[in-house]
């Protein structure tokens, strides 16, 4: 099957720790450092999310609340506060797992609650998750590390922690219509994502589950080469605070 060369959109993503936008790099958390920007002077959330917005145009951003995903907390206040202001679509990543209740997400039309395999432990949450009240729109972000799944894989009855296709195929099964191709490795490095190979293969078996990439995505090349794999959105966020994506496209 030949894929079908897609126009994906970009998405501006904010890191958020501590309750400010962080540079994350490589998946290193304990060393990331507030932003530092071509755009804004601002680190706070609001201010940053506001900047992103104007640079690029569009409506959409994707924010993952470190503090939440790794366990030191519960939502951050500043990222209620951005639903609570947002005017467009949030995916959001904090960490949701079973220690967390799903009810209790803030009552915002644009919430797009993401899933991460990092810490969803089994299928039986992402179930739940699926088919509970709330927000329709579900995304689930397979997260990797070089190639390699980040999580409990076994549980998730795949034999390999390479067979990102297989926990694919699982969180299809219950529903989901929006999956995220992620490798943290790779994330803030500017070195490609690296994982066309693989929204090949997950467009060739899902023709219609939306796509969407990230991790080292540094220019407009970049974005074509993911769409040109099957993607419908491109996560970005490094690139757009140090220049190297520009709007509008030179030519």
């Amino acid at each position: 099957m030949v894929t079908e060369r897609r126009k994906p959109r970009l998405i501006p993503v904010m890191d958020v720790m501590g309750g400010v936008v962080v540079r994350a790099i490589a998946g290193r958390r304990e060393g990331y450092q507030p932003i530092v920007s071509t755009l804004t002077r601002a680190t706070d959330p609001l201010g940053v999310a506001a900047a992103l917005l104007q640079a690029t145009g569009v409506s959409e951003l994707y924010v993952a609340d470190l503090d939440a995903i790794t366990g030191r907390g519960q939502l951050s206040p500043v990222v209620r506060n951005l639903l609570a202001e947002s005017t467009g679509p949030v995916w959001l990543d904090a960490g949701f797992g079973p220690r967390h209740d799903i009810l209790d997400l803030p009552a915002s039309p644009h919430l797009r609650p993401v899933v991460g395999f990092e810490t969803c432990r089994t299928p039986d949450f992402l179930r739940d998750f699926a088919y509970s009240p709330g927000p329709q729109v579900l995304g689930f972000s397979i997260d990797m590390r070089a190639g390699e799944l980040i999580g409990n894989w076994r549980q998730w009855g795949v034999q390999d922690k390479q067979d990102a296709i297989g926990i694919a195929r699982v969180a299809v099964s219950l529903a989901v219509r929006t999956l995220i191709v992620l490798d943290l490795a790779r994330v803030g490095t500017g070195t490609g994502c690296g994982t066309e190979p693989l929204l090949h293969a997950l467009r060739s078996e899902f023709p219609n589950v939306e796509l969407i990439a990230g991790g080292g995505v540094r220019t407009w090349d970049d974005i074509d080469r993911l769409g040109e794999a099957g993607a419908d959105g491109v996560l970005v966020a490094s690139a757009l605070h140090d220049g190297t994506i520009t709007f509008p496209r030179s030519s």
